[in-house]
């Protein structure tokens, strides 16, 4: 009889232990990759140029078959801001492929790789609308991007 129970509490262990170790990965890829990458650059200008442009890419959620993310680009001081709805993306690998349209009505295709502290981000637009000032456009190469904080939070967009 001991011998019996012996068994099943041991083999309830080892089953705990196993579906335990097979959920940590999956939490810790989520973590791994998400929050906020920031790219900002310098410019030269007239006028006194108090927000430098930048290129965000927000990585809200990470499974293994999909991406939950979102892009922004703002202008010299601001202006102009362009920004995608968050976007649930395939997966495959670290590499993410997507769809986007923006606040200001463009649209595009998109590929975003999945490093540790960083992405690379390759953006093309296929549609541009009408008074379009930029661009989430990349120009065909993939841009380094790292990662600034651990922020998720997505702006509420709905295009």
């Amino acid at each position: 009889m001991k011998r019996k129970r012996f068994s099943r509490l041991l083999f309830l262990m080892l089953t705990i232990m196993i579906t335990v170790t097979f959920y940590q990965p999956a939490q810790a890829a989520s973590g791994k990759y998400t929050g906020t990458y920031t790219k900002t650059w310098s410019v030269s200008s007239n006028m006194t140029v108090t927000i430098k442009p930048s290129y965000s890419v927000i990585v809200n959620k990470v499974t293994s078959t999909k991406v939950r993310l979102q892009l922004e680009k703002l202008g010299v001081n601001g202006s102009p801001i362009y920004a995608t709805a968050p976007i649930t993306a395939k997966r495959k690998g670290n590499t993410v492929s997507f769809k986007w349209k923006d606040t200001w009505g463009n649209s595009g295709t998109g590929t975003l790789k999945l490093y540790k502290g960083y992405v690379k981000l390759k953006v093309k637009q296929t549609y541009t609308a009408r008074w379009n000032r930029s661009t989430l456009d990349t120009s065909g190469k993939y841009m380094k991007i790292y990662r600034k904080s651990g922020n998720t939070k997505m702006d509420n967009i709905d295009l």
